[in-house]
């Protein structure tokens, strides 16, 4: 057996074999015709379809032949359904990403990491693809923590040394009251960006790599500059933007996914911003009840 090779569980083989003969199969067949199919012992074959059908993911008809059953049409409606949202939501963000000639990208809680559930191809986002995860450290999910339980947003402050944690426990606050957050780009930080994106996109391609580029991924992630107050936010004056972020909410009034613009400019005016954030804010209500409606059709 080949170095760093551990040999298949043969039980799992056997069931696998007899989930994908059944789908490969336009007429039903018999727990002989299938043991025999498979070169399987009759009573081993047996028992897996009476386990098999137990959970649904067969069914034994009454003249005693086999079918996939109904647990199975239900994976393949829910993988359905996500390819479906993920298509939508990606052409939510390119929208949203024409509108205002910047990246976007648009993520969600999965534990204690941050995935994306979305993404367009820009400076913003090189490196990152749809289904990316990170590690959940301040300030990445401010926009969804800010509105979390007082426990969660402690927690998420703790993943950041002391000196930072009054700056993000104030990106919170603003969350809270403004419904946006607005970041400053620092000018000696654009350097390490491209390289860093550079890297994490030429690592998309080397599978082997995919621990070291999910680190590359949370470190691009910490450079951002710091969060802007809203004084600052309203002078006359064009200001450095690294990215904007804005919560999603569902129809309960959770905050289940975080959407993000990243402008990467030295210059951005004041109508300039409040244009930016006027569409963050409009994808991001869209968003939401595009969610919604989807979660009622489901019920």
């Amino acid at each position: 057996m080949p170095a760093g090779k551990t040999e298949s569980s043969p039980p799992t083989q056997r069931v696998i074999a007899i989930v994908e003969l059944l789908a490969a199969q336009r007429n039903t067949l018999t727990s002989a015709e299938i043991a025999d199919g498979l070169d399987l012992n009759r009573s081993t074959a047996g028992a897996i379809l009476s386990a098999l059908a137990e959970r649904g993911w067969v069914r034994r008809l009454p003249d005693l032949t086999y079918q996939l059953g109904p647990a199975v049409a239900a994976l393949g409606r829910r993988e359905a359904d996500s390819r479906g949202d993920r298509i939508w939501l990606n052409e939510e963000l390119e929208r949203l990403a024409a509108r205002v000639d910047c990246g976007a990208a648009l993520t969600a809680l999965a534990g204690e990491r941050i995935e994306f559930v979305a993404v367009t191809r820009d400076r913003l986002t090189v490196g990152i693809e749809s289904g990316a995860r990170i590690p959940l450290r301040a300030p990445a999910g401010a926009a969804i923590i800010a509105h979390s339980s007082a426990a969660r947003q402690q927690d998420w402050l703790q993943t950041r040394g002391p000196e930072r944690r009054e700056e993000y426990r104030d990106v919170l606050s603003t969350l809270r009251t403004t419904g946006y957050c607005a970041w400053r780009l620092e000018p000696d930080s654009m350097p390490t960006v491209r390289v860093l994106s550079e890297v994490a996109d030429h690592l998309a391609d080397h599978p082997a790599s995919k621990d070291l580029r999910g680190r590359v991924l949370a470190q691009l992630g910490t450079i951002i500059g710091s969060a802007y107050d809203q004084e600052t936010l309203d002078e006359e004056i064009p200001l450095p933007i690294s990215y904007l972020s804005a919560p999603v909410f569902d129809g309960g009034g959770r905050a289940v996914m975080e959407l993000q613009i990243g402008p990467l400019r030295m210059d951005v005016t004041r109508e300039e911003r409040r244009r930016y954030l006027a569409e963050l804010a409009t994808a991001a209500r869209r968003i939401g009840d595009g969610v919604n409606s989807k979660n009622q059709s489901q019920t």
